[in-house]
């Protein structure tokens, strides 16, 4: 009688942890390059096995994330855990802040997407063309070391970083991953299964989720660290801007922290205003926050008031629309518009009375009759090959095939199918 042993099963995938060590290094335009072949960028599909790739881009990823808090922490800020006071052993969230948040008459906070590790901003801008400067928070800090903190004061304002991304605590690694890099950690195998999460060894105490760090963030660390004067600029990108919106639409947390927020900006957000119940909250984000969107208009151009714009189909998201002239990936939004962004905000904390000014948006001309007339001359010039197949059915024919489909569902199911194609409850639904 055969059996197989746990030994015959085939190895993990195991790649170096360093540039060097997968192949790479960071060239002159500080981009990550083969060094088979410098002219070609970082190759994630190395193998057929999906499983290779992941743990490929697992080392590549942390071998990027060292270099980008390496240079953050070069730009002076620290690397802190949460919750505050948590041994580098226990589980805990990693931040970066400015050492110097208390005697700080500004902090900008930034959170960003979630499901991005620290540090990062846009990965097809690190690994791509940009480079990981431009394309990680080291690029936002060194900006944001150009700003004042206010008209009185003109220091640069205090940063904190936050992590609403990684939740997932790697005990062997003894630091915490995203939810897509805990499907790459280590395996006994290469055909184990992923391990399922386990609340009890793989959480964070007050970080368990995005929603719960964003809480810890304020109510712990800004709250207790920040001079009684202190006000708060607030910068979320993509689903952080819904995490921080509901957060301070809660009466308590607003009432909290009214008097300290100074400016907000929303970038990539796409969350209606009306799903939001506090109106000071809404009063707020259409007086003293702007939200940058997708498009190809050049950056800054306004797109819609804080009512939306119906004719460029962007409904009532509660602020001030502006285009980030990046028209595909919401995570590029912060690069595009980083400038006008940070000065937006710069400019609510110089101005003591600041309110958004009213945006008019030009209506868009509605089509002629002879651009219509274009648009089907230059639709019979298009091969019919190249067109697309469009078809015509009556109702007979579509009740016979939904017929079909759902006796053949009935059999996959093992439940008996009637013998013939009588009219039936579920056929009456159809008319």
């Amino acid at each position: 009688m055969f059996r197989r042993l746990w030994t015959g099963l085939p190895k993990d995938a195991v790649f170096p942890a360093d540039l060097k060590g997968l192949g790479y290094f960071v060239n002159e335009e500080d981009e990550i390059r083969s060094i088979e072949n410098p002219d070609n960028y970082f190759k994630f599909f190395l193998n057929r096995n999906p499983r290779v790739n992941l743990r490929q881009r697992f080392q590549m990823d942390g071998a990027v994330r060292d270099i980008i808090h390496q240079r953050l922490q070069s730009e002076g800020l620290e690397k802190r855990q949460l919750p505050l006071g948590a041994e580098p052993h226990e589980p805990h969230v990693s931040i970066f802040a400015s050492p110097n948040l208390s005697s700080k008459t500004r902090v900008v906070v930034i959170f960003g997407e979630p499901a991005h590790y620290l540090g990062l901003v846009a990965g097809r801008v690190t690994h791509g063309v940009g480079g990981i400067d431009k394309g990680s928070m080291v690029s936002v800090v060194r900006e944001l070391h150009n700003h004042v903190s206010s008209k009185e004061d003109p220091s640069p304002p205090g940063i904190v970083i936050a992590n609403p991304a990684e939740s997932y605590w790697w005990p062997e690694g003894q630091r915490c991953l995203t939810v897509v890099d805990s499907t790459a950690i280590p395996l006994p195998s290469l055909v184990h299964m992923v391990r399922p999460p386990c609340p009890d060894r793989n959480s964070v105490p007050g970080n368990r989720s995005a929603e719960e760090h964003v809480s810890y963030i304020f109510d712990k660390l800004l709250r207790g660290e920040l001079r009684e004067d202190a006000k708060l600029s607030i910068v979320a990108v993509g689903q952080s801007c819904e995490l921080l919106t509901r957060f301070l639409d809660d009466a308590e947390n607003w009432n909290r922290w009214l008097g300290r927020l100074d400016g907000m900006i929303l970038l990539g957000t796409v969350y209606p205003v009306e799903t939001l119940q506090n109106d000071a909250l809404k009063s707020f984000l259409a007086e003293r926050s702007r939200a940058y969107i997708l498009s190809l208009e050049p950056v800054n151009t306004p797109l819609a008031p804080p009512t939306g714009n119906p004719h460029a189909g962007i409904p009532a998201l509660g602020s001030p629309c502006y285009s980030s002239a990046e028209s595909l990936y919401a995570e590029k939004i912060l690069l595009s518009a980083l400038q006008p962004a940070l000065q937006y905000l710069q400019e609510i904390a110089t101005t003591i009375t600041y309110h958004n000014p009213e945006i008019i948006v030009a209506e868009r001309p509605e089509p002629s009759d002879d651009d219509l007339c274009d648009d089907q001359e230059t639709w019979h010039a298009i091969p019919e090959q190249e067109k697309p197949a469009v078809g015509v059915i009556d109702e007979a024919s579509m009740r016979a095939q939904v017929k079909r489909a759902r006796r053949f569902r009935r059999i996959v199911k093992g439940e008996q199918s009637p013998d013939t194609d009588g009219e039936s409850a579920d056929d009456d639904a159809l008319a």
